[in-house]
């Protein structure tokens, strides 16, 4: 059974996020949480029954507002209002950690996480990448399925944005950066 959820629990969680942003998965350890969240690193088996489990935690509170935000993109009119309803949710803070993106913490997950840890995040973005690509090539029907694949996975890096990744561009706030995001987009669809 669970503990219910604590000031104890969600700085655990918070410790591992700064851990995932700053120094991605291979830099997690029950240990290294306990250190960081200031308290006995037997609170991570108590609180959530092992590393794995808490990572699932966070994978998953980082993971559902992108998969919300991403609801009812079908409904958007015109090429640009997809795109924005698609990238917007990618430019969210991570669930703790303000300097840092929540797509960073699901990224390291899923690249690194084994088992069930990354296969959820991958077939949930395998789900949504399939509507995604079908939706976006009835606005770029110059495109066949496969180079639309391409240009998502490249749109895709852009948003993760290069290492070391933080909260994202210095010197630029967030609805700007999703305005050149956009641009860059509707520029690699077009093109």
């Amino acid at each position: 059974m669970r503990p219910p959820a604590s000031e104890t629990r969600t700085r655990l969680l918070a410790a591992a996020e700064q851990i995932l942003v700053q120094r991605g998965i291979t830099g997690i350890s029950v240990r290294k949480v306990g250190e960081t969240a200031g308290l006995n690193p037997t609170l991570v088996t108590y609180h959530f029954g092992s590393l794995g489990a808490l990572l699932e935690e966070l994978r998953d509170r980082n993971l559902g507002p992108i998969l919300a935000g991403w609801e009812g993109l079908d409904q958007r009119d015109g090429l640009d209002a997809v795109l924005r309803g698609w990238l917007a949710p990618l430019l969210m803070p991570a669930a703790f950690t303000e300097s840092g993106r929540a797509l960073v913490v699901i990224d390291e997950i899923a690249a690194h996480g084994e088992g069930d840890l990354g296969a959820g995040v991958l077939a949930a973005m395998l789900s949504f990448s399939r509507g995604l690509r079908a939706l976006l090539l009835t606005y770029c029907p110059a495109l066949d399925e496969a180079e639309m694949r391409a240009r998502l996975r490249f749109i895709s890096s852009a948003a993760l944005g290069p290492p070391p990744r933080g909260r994202g561009m210095t010197g630029v706030g967030v609805a700007d950066e999703l305005e050149y995001l956009v641009r860059f987009a509707h520029a690699a669809l077009r093109a």
